[in-house]
């Protein structure tokens, strides 16, 4: 059975390497991780080809959990193994919403977040990963961007990259909105708005919402793109020397039903 790789620090320091197969793993995140889904995790985590990095630590009487993917396949381990972990546990890396929702690697190349942005919908923040109903998403948000200075300009954007259906997303991404030379310390209001925003409909499955924050080198040096559809961050970013985004945060939302407005 293919299986994945667990890395763990014992508490004397050394680094041991076990990997119990998938249903272990199923059993340790179904019992033990209380702040995640499960049915989220397995999605975008338990995949072929990838390594689940567990770990946790002890503290105050509260378990800490930390996952984050990395690609390779491992070996099976029996399970009296894995019950003889030690009560310190430390995984090697810590948990980053934007590459278990696999915005990182679909959308964005890896980046470090050096400016702060914040989204809210009626007064409700956006956070990575937490779902919004459509209809609390249908007007234009608030996006409010700390920046260095009303000298720095900044570039915003919207997209879904699960467009039509996160299972064959052949349109992806669909383009939302743009905003452009929006003066730091300000909010996307400021701005000049290059792209409309569209309010978000999805239709087949659960899809995510992404903004991503560029800094601009100047001000009016971002031109339109020609379509929604099939939009590319990436390439819209290179062909307009945007560079790595400086902040990014995404939401889910799927199609609405009576039931779930209940």
């Amino acid at each position: 059975m293919k299986c994945a790789k667990l890395i763990y620090v014992k508490s004397d320091g050394r680094t041991c390497t076990d990997a119990p197969d998938l249903l272990i793993i199923y059993f340790i995140l179904a019992f033990c991780i209380f702040p995640l889904n499960l049915n989220y995790v397995l999605q975008h985590i338990l995949k072929e080809e990838e390594t689940l990095y567990l770990g946790r630590h002890y503290k105050y009487g509260a378990k800490t959990w930390f996952l984050s993917r990395s690609i390779n396949l491992y070996s099976s381990v029996s399970l009296s193994k894995l019950c003889s972990l030690p009560l310190f546990v430390m995984a090697r890396m810590p948990l980053e919403p934007l590459i278990v929702g696999r915005v990182i690697g679909e959308v964005l190349d890896s980046f470090t977040t050096t400016t702060k942005m914040t989204v809210t919908y009626n007064k409700k923040q956006v956070y990575n990963g937490h779902e919004f109903f459509p209809s609390s998403i249908n007007i234009k948000p608030k996006v409010e961007i700390e920046g260095d200075d009303m000298r720095s300009f900044f570039t915003l954007i919207m997209t879904d990259p699960d467009v039509p259906g996160p299972s064959d997303p052949y349109l992806r991404e669909h383009l939302h909105w743009i905003v452009t030379d929006i003066p730091g310390t300000t909010d996307a209001t400021f701005g000049k708005e290059l792209v409309s925003y569209e309010i978000p409909k999805p239709n087949i499955g659960i899809h995510r919402f992404v903004f991503v924050l560029f800094k601009q080198k100047r001000r009016q040096c971002v031109t339109p793109p020609t379509s929604r559809d099939q939009f590319n961050t990436r390439s819209f970013a290179a062909q307009n020397e945007l560079g790595l985004p400086v902040a990014a945060v995404y939401f889910n939302a799927q199609r609405e039903t009576a039931a779930r407005r209940r």
